[in-house]
């Protein structure tokens, strides 16, 4: 199901050279052959087949590893052939990453000063008035649940931010840790433009378009800045992606953490989980690679500088008009 289409070869090489990495950090003789692995993105019996036999070779040798160990050794090795931040390992207690990411961006920056229009709710969601009519509105999850619905949610704080002047939306991203609904939200403020590109194993890419049923009324339809950096991911960038490809609104702040796409789980019989990314996404527009890459800013600016960077970009904007 890799999006990446990692071939049996790369995998099952890749698994073998962790576990000799293993056998020779315990002292033993790793020099046995890597077999001539099929180069297709498929999985095979017989190449998994001799890959077992390669590695009860190795385990002899090393009789002091345990098998947990060899084979945690192997789905490591097996998994960085593909890198990505969708795709790990997780045995109910810690996360093997194929793509170790590193974020340095403030998770939790200060809020500006301003009218407070809403506090924090279970979302984080909160909102204030800036000098000039700028809507300040950060949240910090995608939340849809039951009982809580971040879409409508966020549809009642940009009408308490009209209803107290609103004349640009700033919308403030950092450290949201994602969730759903950022498609029904780029698409409040487009116009059905194709936005993202959605690629997966096989058969062509698919172009998806922003939903124009969705589209608000015009006084929605106000100057709009988004603050990111790469603390949190997924759904935060695929609202930053329909914005960015749309032109729609001004990015600011750092490059994204590059997590946009989609994961298949997989549930193993030792009661582990894999999971394996299974979608990419990138620019309908521009074309532009953005999972594992991330999304550019169109603006930089530090933590510190972005709210004053982002308000000042959206007055210049408003005394256009």
């Amino acid at each position: 199901m890799d999006v990446h289409k990692v071939t049996s070869k790369a995998a099952l090489t890749g698994a073998l050279d962790a576990v000799k990495a293993e056998v020779r950090a315990a002292g033993a003789n790793d020099n046995v052959p890597t077999p001539a692995f099929t180069d297709e993105s498929t999985p095979l019996t017989t190449d998994f087949d001799k890959f077992a036999a390669a590695v009860s070779e190795l385990a002899t040798r090393a009789p002091q590893i345990p098998p947990a160990a060899i084979a945690y050794d192997a789905i490591g090795g097996m998994i960085r052939q593909s890198p990505d931040c969708h795709t790990y390992y997780y045995d109910g207690r810690t996360r093997l990453d194929s793509r170790p990411v590193h974020p340095t961006g403030d998770p939790r920056p200060a809020p500006p000063a301003g009218t407070i229009l809403q506090g924090p709710d279970e979302a984080g969601l909160t909102a204030r008035m800036l000098p000039g009519g700028i809507a300040y509105i950060r949240w910090l999850e995608f939340r849809v649940t039951g009982t809580y619905d971040i879409r409508a949610q966020l549809k009642a704080v940009l009408d308490k931010a009209l209803a107290a002047g609103a004349k640009a939306w700033l919308f403030d991203v950092r450290g949201n840790s994602g969730g759903n609904g950022a498609d029904v939200i780029g698409s409040w403020f487009l116009n059905g433009q194709p936005v993202m590109k959605v690629d997966d194993k096989v058969g062509a890419p698919v172009i998806k378009t922003a939903d124009k049923d969705l589209r608000l009324p015009d006084r929605y339809q106000l100057p709009i800045a988004l603050i990111q950096n790469d603390q949190g991911g997924s759904d935060p960038e695929i609202l930053a992606l329909y914005l960015k490809e749309s032109k729609r609104g001004t990015i600011v702040g750092g490059t994204s953490i590059g997590c946009v796409g989609a994961a298949a789980p997989t549930a193993l019989e030792d009661g582990t989980e894999f999971l394996v990314a299974v979608e990419q996404y990138s620019g309908a527009v521009t074309g532009t690679q953005y999972n594992n890459h991330g999304i550019p800013p169109d603006v930089q600016a530090t933590d510190a500088q972005a709210i004053d960077v982002a308000s000042k970009l959206l007055r210049d904007e408003i005394a256009k008009k």
